[in-house]
């Protein structure tokens, strides 16, 4: 919501927490409905942290415990063209040690089929991603 007439503007917009979790040097990411790739995690739910988000979300998607490291990225990412849309998505991405796996991914989710993969920062560099996803991975990648 935009409060007109005054100095202090009020955007809402929904959050996503993402997870940035390298093994063998490679970067788990998820395929979307869009037919892009970006880093597996999703919304919070009332009352929780985003750290909190972030570990719960790739337990879920990954069948992965991680355990937070740092905050690398927040973006407010315009996704379409809708009403909703336009107004953005602020998301959130955090360096994750992996601690666990149980090989579990997630192959249904809200936005449909899931798809899991890992990528070399090469290959990141050529996938159908979001800009501050990458540049988001290349930081994370300087922090470990």
């Amino acid at each position: 919501m935009l409060e007109c007439g005054s100095d202090i503007y009020t955007l809402q917009v929904p959050i996503s927490v993402k997870g940035i979790v390298l093994e063998d040097g490679k970067v788990w990411l998820r395929k979307n409905a869009r037919n892009e790739w970006e880093l597996p995690g999703g919304k919070l739910d009332k009352g929780e942290q985003p750290e909190q988000t972030v570990v719960r979300e790739l337990k879920e998607e990954l069948g992965f415990g991680v355990e937070v490291v740092d905050i690398v990225n927040a973006h407010l990412y315009i996704i379409g063209q809708s009403v909703d849309e336009r107004k953005g998505v602020l998301v959130v991405s955090y360096l994750c040690k992996l601690v666990s796996k149980n090989g579990n991914f997630e192959t249904k989710s809200e936005g449909g089929n899931s798809k899991f993969n890992k990528f070399s920062s090469t290959q990141v560099k050529n996938l159908n991603m979001p800009h501050f996803y990458k540049n988001a991975i290349a930081k994370a990648r300087r922090l470990i």
